[in-house]
């Protein structure tokens, strides 16, 4: 979804080696670090005195460090701007660095692998057996400018389509993430099945205009933007106007369906790890999944709980100033008094001089951020006012271990939905062992997405293809 992960400004991890000094080439490692239950996921790279940070699931790239200084076998990182934060540690041979991430007060520890330079063997080499054009449209006042790529199969005059729309973030035409490109594997197999396929920079990516309106845009905005595709591929020559489609992913589902609910010339809806349930639902069930994976049960439905209750004021309060206060009324109030370490560690209570005391800042950095109109509008979100009104035949995947967009929540939500509204041309399926990005994987966490070779299953993708077809052909 986009934005649901947790900004920097709460606590980073990061990376470096001391062999880096004699190469020329900066050195890579990693690291992950779990805050209240979220992981980010960084990459730093050492090149003499500086350092830079990647932080992929952010779209920072190339953040320099103030400070890099290595003696012995220590290290310290500093950076300053918006981030104010240390890293010190001590080399552990030459593959592992043992230290503590040092950010508003708090200590974190962290261990940092060296990063290793994967393979990427679905990504599509040449010659290509289709065409491929670099295109760019306006939306509906042409405030916005977007540029694409859209792919054409050799053969024919008049093709089909399918519309990319990306996940959480503002991202690429290629979706990339962690060294994969999720949507440029999508379009070369479809395409090279007979499908054309547009993919797009979101608005203020790339080649696409709009920066500037990002602060206040949501799925809606977005969902128009989609439109604007949709517009200029009806305007095309070489594009059958009665066989446009829509393939999102994530939140890109959602977004589908929204438009999906309000028109009726769309051939096909294809729902990638899409949403079947309210906005907040998914909110809660995404943290309460990365809590589990640290804390005992007990602890982590004390938190939801507590969770709960903050996006409930949220969405009933429009005033953001009332709605940190009264989040920070109930977190100080006599309910936390009563919880047992874990809770009262992850809101950020500790005992200084033998007394309790809170720290309220690091939640409501995160409250705050819910708080954003882009976010707003997603925890009020709900499936059952836009899914009874689409009438394309829609296809809704979902991988069983995704940690984000979880399998049996959002599937049998969609099924709850078209059920109760009478629709039949749906087709719902899980696939057991993908995660989110319907890679085969273990566990289905994000940090271990950027080690696995695949980056999309086949089997997913041949499904994909074979029901986009019995669509177009019916």
């Amino acid at each position: 979804m986009k934005q649901l992960l947790i900004f920097i400004t709460l606590v980073l991890s990061f990376s470096i080696s001391s062999l880096a000094l004699t190469k020329k080439e900066p050195a890579k490692w990693e690291g992950a670090l779990i805050v209240q239950g979220f992981e980010l996921k960084l990459i730093f790279k050492l090149h003499q005195d500086t350092c830079l940070l990647d932080v992929p699931m952010q779209g920072l790239k190339d953040y320099a460090s103030s400070e890099c200084m290595i003696e012995g076998d220590s290290i310290r990182i500093s950076f300053s701007g918006m981030l104010q934060a240390q890293f010190i540690g001590e080399y552990q041979g030459d593959t592992l660095i043992d230290g503590n991430w040092l950010q508003s007060g708090q200590s974190f520890p962290l261990k940092l692998r060296k990063k290793i330079e994967l393979k990427r063997p679905q990504n599509p080499q040449g010659p290509l057996t289709y065409k491929q054009e670099a295109v760019s449209y306006f939306n509906f006042d042409r405030s916005i400018q977007f540029g694409g790529t859209l792919t054409i199969p050799e053969k024919g005059t008049k093709h089909p389509v399918a519309i990319l729309i990306t996940g959480s973030g503002q991202q690429d035409r290629d979706e990339s993430i962690m060294g994969h490109k999720p949507f440029l594997v999508i379009a070369d197999y479809l395409t090279r099945q007979g499908i054309a396929v547009l993919r797009v920079d979101d608005r203020g990516m790339g080649s696409s205009t709009g920066q500037e309106t990002l602060k206040h845009a949501t799925s809606y905005d977005f969902a128009l933007d989609v439109v604007a595709g949709i517009k200029y591929l009806q305007s095309r020559a070489d594009i059958d106007p009665q066989n446009i489609g829509l393939i999102g992913h994530s939140e890109g589902g959602l977004i589908a369906s929204i438009i999906g609910s309000k028109r009726n010339d769309l051939a096909f809806i294809v729902s990638l790890a899409g949403v079947g349930v309210s906005g907040n639902r998914i909110i809660s069930s995404q943290i309460k999944k990365s809590l589990t994976r640290s804390l005992p049960n007990v602890t982590v439905d004390s938190i939801i709980s507590f969770e709960k209750r903050a996006l409930n004021i949220i969405m009933h309060e429009e005033d953001d100033r009332r709605a940190e206060v009264s989040i920070t009324q109930a977190l100080i109030g006599p309910w936390i008094a009563n919880q047992d370490a874990a809770v009262k560690e992850y809101f950020g209570m500790k005992t200084v001089d033998g007394f309790e005391t809170i720290d309220t800042k690091p939640a409501l950095a995160r409250y705050k951020m819910m708080m954003i109109p882009w976010f707003r509008y997603f925890i009020a979100y709900k499936p059952s006012e836009y899914l009874p009104k689409v009438k394309a035949p829609f296809l809704v995947l979902n991988g069983e271990k995704d940690t984000q967009v979880l399998a049996d929540l959002n599937l049998n939500g969609f099924k709850r939905i078209f059920n109760a509204s009478g629709k039949t041309n749906y087709k719902i399926k899980s696939y057991p062992n993908l995660n989110h990005f319907f890679q085969h994987c273990h566990t289905g966490y994000l940090d271990e997405v950027e080690s696995i070779e695949e980056t999309i299953s086949e089997e997913v993708l041949n499904d994909m293809s074979v029901w986009i077809k019995e669509q177009i052909q019916n």
